[in-house]
């Protein structure tokens, strides 16, 4: 028996991770650029009063090296505002694409590089300068990225040591003396680490969120699901996808009671299989089921849309005729003898005849009844149909003492 490396545990753990990163990586860019576009609101403006401040600044004439440092600074605030500017702007237009493309991960990306490049720039200028915040710049700029912005670590770790060997590079190259500049290399260190730190935990409680969020939502759909589904399995039939018995009987009674008001006459018509019994002995019940779904399509298709087509139980449906009169359903009850005879089930290339006996009742115009009188009418109409030979139409009237129903 083979056995599995020692880091095959870790490997599927990796594996997994970045599936579910990738799921979540489109989210996280829109909800980055959704973040960067109200920060640019903020920003911008920022940017543009400090461009003003410094522009009005005038250095001490015992410093005139200051005059520099605010002229550079100046011209960075001024620069950081425009492309903020068309930062937003294109952060805008991604959003209302609502779909995370390449090119909307990769302004989220630049937008980021852009802010922690010019936070390196502006502690450089102060430190030269020995003026402004300092490392300060540098180190917010880190670590505001680092929460705002949502980047998995496969983006986030890159990025931030990036930054670090670039702005420990610049800091390098800037005119600082040697023993000074070793100790910022140093603390400089620690900003984009605490940034990574930081991104990686928001990303991490992000992913997690979105992960759980998703499986709610597919949790509610399937609770939804089942609801409807048991909601259909109470008034309908699971085999042919008809109304069930009790829910003919609650529609019916409504029917009837409508009828009265109207004025209308209402009929309904029994159908029962001849011979359904042999065909499940000598087919097979699956045979016998699916001559019930075919029989259910076919009723289904010789009524009206406004027809009610039910399965009693067995091989017995009903079908309820709204203002119909005697002889429209027995005209009715024949035509579907005849559709049903002429429509032959075939199964697995076996073609099989298929009849129907039918039995009809129902209540003239003004006649109150309830529907059990009429239903026990039609089954009357169907035994004496079964009882002349099968594959034909019977009626039957209720009884008049079945007419005399309680008030409507």
């Amino acid at each position: 028996m083979n056995k599995a490396p020692w880091y095959q545990p870790y490997a599927d753990w990796l594996r997994l991770t970045k599936q579910e990163y990738d799921l979540v990586q489109g989210e996280g860019t829109m909800e980055s650029l959704r973040r960067f576009r109200w920060v640019a609101c903020l920003m911008v403006p920022l940017h543009i009063a400090m461009a003003f401040l410094l522009d009005a600044y005038q250095a001490p004439t015992d410093h005139p090296g200051l005059q520099d440092w605010a002229d550079i600074v100046e011209r960075a605030h001024w620069v950081a505002a425009a492309l903020v500017t068309l930062g937003g702007v294109a952060a805008h237009y991604f959003l209302r694409q609502a779909r995370a493309s390449a090119a909307a991960i990769s302004l989220q990306i630049l937008v980021a590089i852009g802010y922690f490049y010019l936070g390196a720039y502006l502690s450089i200028a102060d430190l030269v300068a020995n003026a402004g915040a300092g490392l300060s710049s540098f180190m917010l700029t880190c670590i505001m990225f680092g929460v705002l912005s949502l980047m998995r670590p496969a983006i986030s770790v890159p990025l931030f040591l990036g930054t670090y060997l670039v702005f420990a590079y610049l800091l390098r190259q800037a005119p600082i003396a040697p023993a000074y500049n070793n100790s910022l290399s140093i603390v400089a260190f620690f900003c984009p680490l605490l940034a990574l730190v930081a991104s990686l935990m928001v990303w991490n409680q992000f992913a997690k969120a979105v992960m759980l969020r998703r499986q709610l939502s597919r949790s509610n759909q399937a609770l939804v699901a089942q609801q409807r589904e048991l909601a259909f399995l109470a008034d309908h039939d699971t085999l042919t996808g008809l109304f069930n018995r009790r829910e003919f009987m609650r529609q019916a009674q409504q029917a009837l009671n409508r009828a009265v008001r109207a004025g209308v006459p209402t009929h309904c018509v029994m159908v029962d299989l001849d011979y359904f019994k042999k065909v499940n002995d000598v087919h097979g019940h699956p045979v016998g089921d699916a001559m019930l779904q075919h029989v259910a399509a076919v009723l289904r298709r010789g009524v009206r849309s406004t027809d009610m087509v039910a399965r009693l139980g067995g091989e017995e449906f009903i079908v309820l005729l709204p203002d119909t009169d005697r002889q429209g359903a027995n005209d009715v009850a024949e035509k579907l003898r005849l559709l049903v005879r002429s429509s032959p089930l075939v199964y697995l290339g076996v073609e099989l005849p298929v009849t129907a006996s039918f039995g009809v009742s129902g209540t003239g115009r003004g006649q109150k009844a309830v529907v059990e009188s009429i239903y026990a009418a039609a089954d009357r109409a169907l035994y004496v149909a079964k009882q002349l030979g099968r594959d034909r139409v019977q009626y039957a009237a209720p009884e008049p003492s079945e007419l005399a129903a309680p008030p409507v």
